[in-house]
């Protein structure tokens, strides 16, 4: 496929380069001169920062082939297929939240070129490639598999209470346990991820199996043109 052999050679890959670099180089920018004010100058509370951060780790194990030596197959393949099944759909639904429900409110009157571009690395590019991932790695998949973004949906909601008892700050206004009806947001949001880990396991398979349809089509025209 013309991505994957633009995105990544054996020698050279495009996204793990480019990515950390401009992505962190923004971050450290915005995190200074955000243009909402200080209030919101935080950065790894915020969900797709802590993505990033772990997309950027797994970069730098695969550019160096590292991996604990003890670190066996079967851990590895159970390990990949959970972060695979929460850390995509993640990527997504952040990208799709931010766009039509954050974006539209946010105050841009002083915003500049920097400001624009940590949005559109952090809420665009990052859903793009890590996309890219999803469509060419043909991970199995289970409705079951809806586990770890159900489970990612309840670990934030306790990260935002640490965080919150750390710092006295709420990371998004809808986590405050001082609204009223906090019960029912909580319970409609770990729903909510959890009825959305299902759709995408479900994308995800029927994907695989167009996929893979389709490759073994195009090996029975080829055997074909070749008997």
């Amino acid at each position: 496929m013309f991505l994957s052999k633009f995105f990544g050679t054996e020698n050279f890959n495009l996204q793990q380069v480019v990515t950390p670099c401009f992505g962190f180089i923004v971050a450290i920018y915005n995190y200074y001169f955000n243009f909402n004010t200080n209030e919101l100058r935080i950065f790894l509370p915020y969900y797709t920062h802590q993505t990033f951060i772990i997309g950027i780790i797994l970069q730098i194990k695969d550019l160096n082939k590292t991996l604990p030596k003890r670190f066996q197959n079967e851990s590895l393949n159970v390990f990949i297929h959970i972060l695979f099944n929460g850390i995509i759909p993640t990527a997504f639904l952040v990208t799709i939240i931010f766009w039509f429900v954050i974006f539209p409110s946010l105050d841009f009157s002083k915003c500049n070129i920097l400001n624009y571009f940590q949005h559109i690395t952090e809420h665009l590019l990052q859903s793009i490639f890590v996309g890219i991932d999803w469509y060419l790695i043909l991970i199995p998949t289970s409705v079951k598999h809806f586990i770890p973004m159900f489970l990612a949906g309840i670990n934030f909601l306790i990260f935002a209470q640490f965080y919150h008892a750390y710092s006295g700050n709420w990371i998004y206004d809808f986590v405050d346990t001082s609204n009223e009806n906090s019960f029912l947001t909580y319970t409609a949001v770990i729903t909510f991820w959890g009825i959305f880990g299902i759709i995408f396991t479900i994308i995800h398979k029927k994907k695989n199996n167009c996929i893979i349809e389709k490759f073994s089509k195009n090996e029975t025209k080829n055997n074909k043109k070749s008997n």
